[in-house]
């Protein structure tokens, strides 16, 4: 594999800073949906139907709120007759997805002249961005930013917004085998319960607990003390029972699910105002967090919210 590139013309913080920025609206232009070409090397590698679909029925409703941004496919000018130059989509292959559904025959777009690897960044930033992503998806697009661009995860850290034992725990998820690693794109396992079969360093005990967690829906608490069990005895517990509860301990409360409406209004929150958005709860009674990363980006939130900075 070759060295990480240190060419970037405007730099990787230009990029993470740069790329959000609200755009003048002399640069935004509508392009047809049949000259735009989907990303071949898009990390989000997963679409979920339903959130497609809600994001669809916001944008028959209000249209699309952010332009996508898309760079110019060379060659493809004239090759046949009445074809248009094609575009190749940087950020936004959801809203180019969800506007098809939504029977839209244009979308408004900036065009920028980037590289392959101003794209590559581009595309991975837009989506460790977002709060969605599965968590192999997540680690994927932190481990190829760090290969590209020679960052360590301290830098990684900074540069997203995480702390720097939050990366580490989704980098190390990149040790887990085939198997595991394709439950967690499903969804089956969570990432607590991958990190608990990752202390489990035998694969064959590894992979039997993995299969119990599935088949008997272990908790990841449940996991935990199997994996702890088989660190301390060389073997895991049989049967896989429930630990005993402390006298002092808390309730263990189990995972939130978020509803579908709830995921897609996170994602046309952060198509919107170009920031990262958390959603919690439900439609009756939740919690929005929006994440701002310097002055400029809180200046252009209180800017379309009506207010000013004091």
């Amino acid at each position: 594999m070759a060295g990480p590139s240190r060419g970037l013309g405007r730099g990787l913080d230009a990029l993470f800073k740069g790329y959000q920025e609200q755009p003048k609206p002399s640069d935004i232009r509508t392009l047809p949906l049949r000259a735009l070409r989907p990303n071949p090397g898009q990390p989000r590698k997963m679409f979920t139907e339903a959130a497609l679909e809600e994001l669809a029925a916001s944008i028959r409703s209000q249209g699309v709120l952010q332009p996508l941004l898309v760079r110019p496919i060379p060659g493809t000018e004239g090759q046949a007759e009445g074809a248009p130059q094609a575009y190749e989509i940087v950020a936004g292959e959801r809203r180019w997805r969800a506007s098809q559904m939504a029977g839209l025959r244009e979308v408004p777009v900036l065009i920028r002249e980037l590289t392959d690897q101003e794209t590559l960044a581009v595309a991975l930033i837009e989506n460790l961005q977002r709060e969605d992503l599965n968590p192999m998806e997540e680690a994927l697009a932190m481990q190829e930013l760090r290969e590209q661009f020679g960052l360590s995860q301290e830098d990684l850290a900074q540069k997203l917004g995480k702390s720097r034992p939050a990366v580490a725990n989704t980098l190390r998820l990149l040790h887990l085998p085939e198997a595991a690693r394709e439950d967690l794109r499903e969804a089956r396992l969570s990432a607590g319960h991958a990190r608990a079969l990752l202390t489990v360093t035998d694969p064959e005990p590894q992979d039997t607990l993995r299969r119990r967690i599935l088949s008997d829906r272990l908790s990841v608490r449940e996991a935990e003390a199997a994996a702890a069990h088989w660190r301390d005895r060389g073997a895991l517990p049989e049967p896989l029972a429930v630990p005993p509860k402390r006298e002092d301990a808390r309730p263990v409360r189990p995972p939130q699910r978020v509803a579908p409406s709830m995921r897609s209004l996170q994602g046309r929150l952060h198509e919107a105002l170009s920031l990262r958005v958390s959603v919690s709860g439900t439609e009756e009674k939740g919690k929005i967090t929006l994440n701002f990363e310097s002055s400029e980006q809180l200046a252009q939130l209180l800017s379309r919210l009506g207010l000013e900075q004091r």
